[in-house]
């Protein structure tokens, strides 16, 4: 066949429309960038063959999919794995994303392990996540467990424990409406939920000097057994009602010493009122 016409993209600067002359008149072929066009020496008047125009349209088909990558990646650093989901997603072939993965990772723009060191540092700089929860990031970014461990040595247990102690003294801090024990334990779930190992978060536990102040657990206690003797008392009273308070104030890891404290208060208060 022979190529009929070639004419400039109206929209788009430095692609080209390729026709042929099939059935006496000129039969559209595919849109090409100026660099396949230049690479293949395309003219009006020349021969090609089938073969040579579907090897035309496959590199066409890998040049779009490279620049694609190449815009996916100007945002921010990404894995092999994102780059991978990409391109699929962009509707490119198994053969087509091996040739630009491959070309990729030969310049030196995918490196899943630059990219994990990378991310590790951020992760940990800008966020409140712990290294499971990083390390479960990353596999899902289709990192390899290896590289990923190699990783987080950005991330050392000295690290991970003063985020851990900095988090529990603004969060023990801010949190008076529950006993120290409840605090505590809420605490450490969140901080597993975040990603941090057990270990780090009993040694930061450990290194914070948290003192329990009699008068303020007092006063939490003192929150949640209104709140308790107001929903018990529909349906309990004496004793009754007393039981059903101190098991759910003690539930809430308060002591019985200021638990007893607030009942007596509770009953020689309501002795005034009868």
């Amino acid at each position: 066949m022979r190529i009929s016409k070639i004419t400039k993209h109206k929209k788009y600067n430095y692609r080209y429309h390729i026709f042929t002359d099939e059935s006496g008149g000129d039969t559209y072929q595919l849109t090409i960038h100026e660099d396949i066009l230049i690479r293949f020496s395309l003219r009006k008047g020349m021969e090609i063959t089938e073969n040579e125009l579907n090897t035309i349209k496959r590199e066409e088909a890998i040049y779009r999919f490279y620049t694609m990558a190449i815009n996916y990646l100007s945002y921010r650093m990404r894995s092999k794995g994102e780059m991978i989901r990409y391109l699929k997603e962009k509707e490119a072939t198994d053969d087509e994303v091996k040739i630009i993965i491959d070309k990729l990772i030969e310049e030196k723009l995918l490196d899943d392990l630059q990219f994990s060191f990378a991310f590790v540092r951020s992760k940990l700089n800008t966020t409140s996540s712990g290294p499971l929860k990083i390390k479960n990031d990353l596999l899902q970014k289709g990192v390899s467990p290896s590289i990923i461990d190699e990783a987080l040595s950005a991330y050392p247990l000295e690290e991970e424990i003063k985020k851990a102690a900095k988090m529990i003294e603004k969060k023990m801090a801010s949190n008076r409406r529950k006993s120290f024990k409840e605090q505590k334990m809420l605490l450490k779930q969140s901080l597993m939920q975040k990603g941090f190992s057990q270990e780090a978060i009993d040694l930061a536990f450990n290194e914070v000097d948290i003192e329990v102040e009699e008068e303020s657990e007092y006063e939490s206690l003192r929150y949640q057994g209104e709140k308790a003797w107001t929903k018990y008392s529909r349906k309990h009273e004496g004793y009754s009602l007393k039981q059903k308070v101190k098991a759910s104030l003690y539930q809430k890891g308060f002591t019985m010493d200021l638990i007893n404290r607030f009942i007596d208060e509770k009953e020689a208060e309501n002795e005034l009122m009868e």
